[in-house]
């Protein structure tokens, strides 16, 4: 069996990675997430699929960008995965799925193609596969054209499929107690974007594909996507290289360097903010200072990190008794300007919450110790640019969330710089 780890990446990113030395810095057009809304449909349920795809706006690209034209999206879908190795095309065509899903008892297959190259920058996915036909798939109860199927000495049974099992597998040379949790659809989505000539040759289109997971036990509930609302920026800052001051690094209109900053707005529950915090937004209405750092916080609810439904996803600790576990959210920062010099090297931040002990009836993410590292690994330092380094007037800066079973949300927003220096 293709065994899967329960935490692994969900989004493969076929695309051009801009700057490769910076891959946190936005200067090109790039796709750098996918989103299934709902996060995991159970049979006949359909999903929405949405991009998160950036692109420079044109007033950034001056001349190399005079006529920009539409941006267009193609969407398709595989049951088997996608890889380097199988170019990123599906393995199967049309015709032979058509066979493969009318010989499960299934009727007429779904078309592979999602949507033909358009405009329209989302589509549907509607989960084809009952939960119990994923399953036999997943523990190779079921022959494919592609292989698989139980081996000819009747021994276990062998997947071609990417089906996601439980964090330990303890009984792999007995089929009966494989129990997979999920199987993984991948969708693949074309771009070519508005500006197809910032793209690095052999770059264009942009092609990114997602992993969906789809329930094999109807009996688990399905995941739920995170929840990112948000962006703040702190009051503090100091001189980028290092000169001490705490002069003021945001500005709300005329508010004096290192004066507390009135919000306007509260944060989410079971989110905390430092003393004058103030949210970013889309209209570029909060100035940063150039030349300095400025301190982050995400608007995210620590309860965005789900607890792994039993029976599916559990782990047993060394006396064999169960312990609960949560999902691992990993955050990606971008931005058009600057660094990040936060935790983990600024780029990704993440949160593990502890682990439910047996016995325990509340799960402990109210604890201080979970607090102060949800708190800790939803914050960031932004290292802006002088005026010299980025001529802009504003910077956009992007967050995404995923939570490694499919989940995926973001956030974006625009600040203004100051002028000088």
């Amino acid at each position: 069996m293709r065994k899967t780890a329960l935490l692994a990446a969900t989004a493969a990113l076929v695309a051009c990675n801009g700057d490769f030395n910076k891959p946190a810095l936005l200067d090109t057009p790039r796709v750098l997430a996918i989103k299934a809304e709902p996060a995991q449909p159970s049979f006949g349920v359909s999903t929405t699929l949405s991009t998160l795809l950036y692109q420079p706006p044109v007033d950034h690209v001056g001349n190399q960008c005079p006529t920009p034209g539409p941006t267009t999206y193609k969407w398709e879908w595989c049951p088997w995965p996608l890889s380097s190795n199988t170019n990123f095309e599906c393995p199967i065509q049309q015709a032979e799925f058509d066979q493969l899903y009318a010989s499960m008892g299934l009727g007429i297959a779904p078309k592979l193609i999602l949507s033909e190259e358009s405009e329209a920058p989302t589509t549907t996915f509607t989960n084809p596969f009952p939960a119990q036909i994923l399953y036999a798939l997943c523990r190779g109860d079921i022959a494919t054209s592609l292989g698989g199927g139980a081996a000819p000495d009747g021994g276990m049974g062998h997947s071609v499929f990417n089906c996601d099992l439980p964090a330990e597998e303890y009984n792999v040379s007995d089929p009966s107690k494989t129990d997979p949790i999920s199987f993984q659809v991948t969708i693949k989505v074309t771009i070519t974007p508005a500006c197809p000539s910032l793209l690095p040759s052999g770059f264009s289109p942009l092609v990114a594909i997602y992993s969906l997971h789809l329930p094999t036990n109807d009996s688990i509930p399905v995941n739920q996507n995170p929840v990112l609302s948000g962006i703040w920026v702190t009051a503090y800052g100091t001189e980028a290289d290092g000169g001490g001051s705490l002069a003021g690094a945001v500005d709300a209109g005329t508010v004096d360097g290192g004066d507390s900053l009135d919000a306007g707005a509260e944060p989410s529950a079971g989110q905390t903010v430092p003393d004058g915090g103030l949210p970013l937004d889309d209209q570029a209405s909060v100035t940063v200072a150039r030349d300095k750092h400025v301190g982050l916080q995400l608007d995210v609810d620590i309860g965005t990190a789900e607890h792994l439904a039993v029976p599916g996803t559990i782990d047993y600790d060394s006396v064999n008794k169960l312990t609960r576990h949560y999902e691992h959210l990993t955050f990606s920062w971008y931005a058009e300007a600057g660094n990040f010099s936060g935790r983990g090297q600024g780029r990704t931040t993440g949160f593990l919450p502890t682990a439910w002990p047996p016995g325990q009836d509340n799960p402990p993410q109210d604890t201080p110790a979970d607090v102060e590292n949800f708190n800790f690994n939803t914050a960031n330092t932004w290292d802006l640019p002088r005026r010299q380094d980025y001529q802009q007037d504003t910077a956009r800066i992007i967050v995404v969330v995923r939570d490694g079973r499919g989940g995926v949300d973001w956030t974006s927003k625009v600040v203004t710089l100051e002028q000088t220096p």
